[in-house]
């Protein structure tokens, strides 16, 4: 019943679904605050609440501040009344989230990727997955709103397939038709780029203080999302990669792409460890060994590790320069375990942007860290609701 509610976009259901989404979005809120957003006369939106109410979509929760009179009743919604499948597919994991309405996450799975993990394999087991959670919490289809999936690309959003992502340890990724699938779900199936994914939980996260964010992603390729006035800017295909092959260096170093000086040549965590195997000699490096390195601080890693946060934040930059965000989140493995990565990142980015007294964004390391990518695809199931509202 919940869902179809959703699915309702008829002008009588309007102001309901309105309200509703108003009340997820602010958490908590009273009456007033309805009135005041909604513009509605308080007749109406006492009917409104009501009915929420006695579908079970919302509760009451207490009572707010007094203003003098009547302490306020509280509002939100109702948290298990519907679930949210999220899931990311990355280079090195796929990592697969369950969500209440609210992207609580309540039960997470992760999946190493080899050599063997085909899209068969895997999806095999999401499949699993999901059939013993929906088990374990009685979760029927009607209250499954959706299975997002966030991944690397590039990626055909509309027809929801993944063409050919880059540096997987497997065959077979090439045109993978997503919901196909998911055959077993009778639910929305969505396909974004995983920055993007990332870029809308990390809105959500930061309770839409800032409503332009880029979100970069540094690890075995440079992918970057962006979210201009609450929404992600889309720019044709899904190839949010393209980022790590922007030029930062004429006629520089080699790229995988078969171009010079790209921004990926640089400043991924696959370039970090060819040019350390280069200079020291030793083979069949592994990034963890790298970044131990570092951590007991190696000079000849902490010097290859500075030069790629430079052409980073170079990189960074320039996209600033040409997006203009409020906030800059910086995601990947570096940026987490690493005490100067980031630092470095971002003094290089402030050093090379375009009139920084006028543009001067904050950087921060992502909120949600390693499922900021699965939940920004549950939340982009939500919000798919609510296009048309």
């Amino acid at each position: 019943m919940f869902k179809k509610f959703l699915e309702d976009d008829s002008r009588k259901n309007e102001l309901v679904k309105q309200t509703y989404h108003l009340i997820h979005k602010r958490r908590t809120v009273t009456k007033a605050d309805l009135i005041e957003h909604m513009q509605s006369k308080p007749t109406t939106m006492t009917r409104v609440i009501e009915e929420l109410l006695l579908n079970g979509w919302i509760k009451e929760v207490g009572v707010g501040p007094s203003n003098g009179g009547r302490p306020p009743i509280l509002y939100e919604v109702s948290e298990t009344i519907a679930w949210i499948i999220g899931i990311d597919i990355s280079r090195t994991t796929t990592r697969i989230v369950l969500t209440t309405i609210n992207f609580t996450i309540v039960e997470s799975e992760i999946i190493q990727m080899t050599r063997s993990h085909t899209p068969e394999i895997i999806f095999e087991e999401l499949n699993r997955i999901i059939w013993k959670w929906l088990k374990i919490y009685a979760i029927s289809f009607d209250q499954l709103l959706g299975i997002g999936v966030g991944a690397v690309g590039p990626i055909l959003r509309h027809e929801r397939k993944i063409m050919k992502p880059e540096s997987f340890l497997s065959l077979g990724w090439e045109n993978v038709n997503v919901p196909a699938y998911f055959n077993d779900f009778p639910v929305a199936v969505m396909l974004d780029n995983g920055a993007n994914t990332a870029a809308m939980a990390e809105l959500f996260a930061c309770g839409e203080v800032h409503k332009n964010i880029l979100y970069c992603i540094n690890g075995f390729g440079i992918r970057g999302g962006f979210v201009n006035d609450g929404k992600i800017f889309y720019s044709g295909l899904g190839d949010t990669s393209a980022l790590g092959h922007m030029i930062v260096q004429a006629d520089g170093k080699v790229c995988k792409c078969g171009r010079q000086g790209c921004l990926a040549a640089y400043s991924t965590i696959t370039s970090m460890v060819d040019e350390f195997e280069r200079i020291s000699g030793e083979k069949n490096m592994t990034y963890h060994h790298f970044l131990h390195l570092m951590q007991a601080g190696d000079e000849r890693a902490l010097h290859i590790a500075n030069k790629a946060a430079f052409y980073f934040g170079v990189g960074l930059a320039n996209m600033v320069n040409s997006l203009r965000p409020e906030l800059v989140v910086l995601h990947g493995p570096l940026i987490y375990e690493t005490s100067s990565f980031f630092d470095d990142a971002v003094r290089s980015a402030q050093s090379h942007i375009f009139m920084p007294d006028l543009l001067s964004p904050t950087y921060k390391k992502g909120s949600l860290r390693e499922n900021a990518i699965a939940l920004g695809g549950a939340i982009q199931i939500f919000h798919s609701y609510f296009n048309s509202v």
